[in-house]
Formats: structure tokens, C-alpha cells, sequence
């Protein structure tokens, strides 16, 4: 029987916060923006916040990209004009037809497939700490709200902690019997009524990644612990969700028959 460590834990929780999307796409932009833009009155933390703004949008119209811009880069008209000249200076691609900014570089394989493996919340290989405040998540090193997408309302109202505590601390595993069987191999979406053909396809596509990753990430969890457990949140109409994402006890049909209850007892007719 594998007995995973808190260090093994902790060695998780270190990659979800390493991989976190908007901080990656900054640090990988910012390696892209000359320190040269300087000369031509644009700030390069700017420059590079707008890449990854558009890159996490796919595409962006002027309006979203001045809106989020503006607090931090000057006037809207300024903003504008300086998006403008990113296109200008080959940073940025701008389609007149639809309006809309798309960025002109994109993220090596290796880092899209850390993003995808890393960037949400892996199930816990030992049991989850005790749920204690508003704040803490079971995790050893995560903290944030109990409640998901909550106000500052929530921070210190009273909850039922020990509710989540009790989910927190039921054992599963990951059924590869499932996994391997011909039930459980990739399904093609179908496609939507009036749904355009080239939407359907990239839908297909990341469909397939989904799936591939979400093989990928159930085999390597289960090489470190052949128990796994999930953490809950609230949310603000105290319903409890599963926090994950590859696994998940309240995902797709897919997802609920991949994990079963770790600890089995026989039941007699």
C-alpha cells in the first residue's frame, strides 16, 4: 500500500500555485516584450498585461481591453492609442471585420501541458486538515474563502464547518477498471443545432485534451497514493461543491464512475 507523505502534499499544492494561469501567461509575455517599447511610450508591464488579458480572452474587442487597462495605463483615449501602436509594433493582430484584438504569439507545449495537468485544485493524497475558519481549505498550504465566488459578507459569518469536515475526510479511489473499459473511452461531442461547424470542431479538440489530461493526471495520482480525497466549499446559497477538476465527485457521468469509495464493506442480501 502506498503511504504518501505531507511533503508529497505539499509537493502538489507547490505546483498548483506555481502553474496558476494569469501568472504564468505574465511570465511567459514578459519574456517576449522588448524593453525597447519604452522608446515609443509604452510600458512594458503594459504591453505584457495586455498579451496576457487577450491571450486569456483568445480575443478582446477595444471596449474590454481599455476597461481593464485604464486604471493602471492612463486615460481610455491613451490606453487606445497605445493598443493601436502594440499592433503597430507586431505585438498584437487587430481583425477590423470583428473588432476584436488577438494576441500573435502563443505558449510552448510543454508549458500549455503543465497548465493543463497543474492549474486547478489536484485531489489531496493524505487527509485534509481540519476545516477550522472561513478561511481554510483542508489543503496544508492553500488557504482561501469557504464560500466560492462570496463577498467580504461571508469572511466571518458563522458556517458549518464541521459539515465540510466530514466530506473532507471521505477516502476515495479511482476506479481503473472504468478507466480502461470500453465504456470509458473518449466520446465525441455532438454537435449543437446550428452550432458552426469550426466552433464544434475546436470543441471536439478540447474535449480530447480534456480527457487525455484528465488520463494523464488520474495515473499519476494513483502512483502516489492509492487513496484520495476531496475537498468542499460552499457557496453562497450553502450548497457544497467538490473542489476539483480532472476529478471530481459531482463532475460528468464520466467523472462520478471513475471514483469509487475507498473503503469497502460487503453488504448481505
Amino acid at each position: 500500500m502506498k503511504m504518501p507523505t505531507k511533503s508529497t502534499q505539499e509537493g502538489l499544492e507547490h505546483l498548483f500555485n506555481k502553474f496558476q494561469l494569469m501568472s504564468v501567461l505574465r511570465s511567459e509575455f514578459e519574456t517576449i516584450v522588448d524593453p525597447s517599447v519604452a522608446e515609443h511610450q509604452l510600458e512594458p508591464a503594459m504591453v505584457t498585461e495586455a498579451l496576457a488579458q487577450i491571450y486569456l480572452h483568445r480575443q478582446a474587442d477595444p471596449e474590454t481591453m481599455v476597461g481593464i487597462l485604464c486604471p493602471n495605463y492612463g486615460t481610455a483615449q491613451a490606453v487606445a492609442d497605445k493598443l493601436l501602436l502594440m499592433v503597430e509594433l507586431d505585438y498584437l493582430d487587430f481583425d477590423t471585420d470583428l473588432d476584436k484584438f488577438t494576441v500573435k504569439f502563443d505558449l510552448s507545449d510543454d508549458v500549455k501541458e503543465m497548465l493543463d495537468r497543474f492549474q486547478y485544485p489536484l485531489p489531496m493524497v493524505v487527509k485534509p486538515e481540519k476545516v477550522t475558519d472561513n478561511f481554510t481549505t483542508g489543503y496544508l498550504t492553500m488557504k482561501a474563502p469557504l464560500v466560492l465566488n462570496g463577498s467580504d459578507y461571508f469572511d466571518d459569518v458563522d458556517l458549518c464547518l464541521d459539515h465540510l469536515n466530514r466530506a473532507n475526510q471521505v477516502a476515495l479511489s479511482m476506479n481503473f477498471d472504468v478507466i480502461t473499459s470500453d465504456q470509458g473511452k473518449f466520446v465525441k461531442p455532438v454537435r449543437a443545432v446550428g452550432e458552426d461547424f469550426d466552433e464544434y470542431r475546436k470543441r471536439v479538440k478540447q474535449a480530447e485534451q480534456f480527457y487525455a489530461t484528465t488520463i494523464v493526471v488520474m495515473d499519476q495520482i494513483s502512483q502516489l497514493s492509492d487513496e484520495v480525497y476531496l475537498t468542499h466549499r460552499y457557496d453562497r446559497r450553502g450548497r457544497v461543491y467538490a473542489s476539483g477538476y480532472h476529478v471530481n465527485s459531482q463532475g460528468d457521468d464520466y467523472r462520478k464512475a471513475v471514483l469509487t469509495l475507498a473503503n469497502k464493506e460487503p453488504l448481505s442480501a
